[in-house]
């Protein structure tokens, strides 16, 4: 079970556990959100966690990478810039 806290009234996780949930590489889940397509994050005990609202966009962020073979540069070019803009 993924471990969700609640931060000013929404659910964030930890990206280790964002990389569990999908068997991806944590250094991976680390990349996207460095650069920037996963918004802001919280840190939760020394760990940066997103908001849960966005499993769909690193679902999505997946797909174009791995599938389709987009870079995370031409991700960010294809996704709204920020993630509460739009779905995935």
């Amino acid at each position: 079970m993924t471990p969700i806290v609640t931060i000013r009234g929404e659910h964030y996780i930890p990206l280790p556990d964002v990389a569990a949930t999908f068997e991806i590489e944590l250094t991976w889940v680390q990349e996207v959100y460095e650069f920037g397509l996963l918004g802001p994050g919280e840190t939760v005990g020394g760990t940066v966690a997103i908001a849960s609202r966005l499993l769909d966009r690193v679902a999505a962020i997946r797909r174009l990478n791995r599938v389709q073979g987009v870079n995370l540069a031409g991700i960010a070019v294809i996704l709204p810039a920020d993630p509460a803009e739009g779905a995935p």
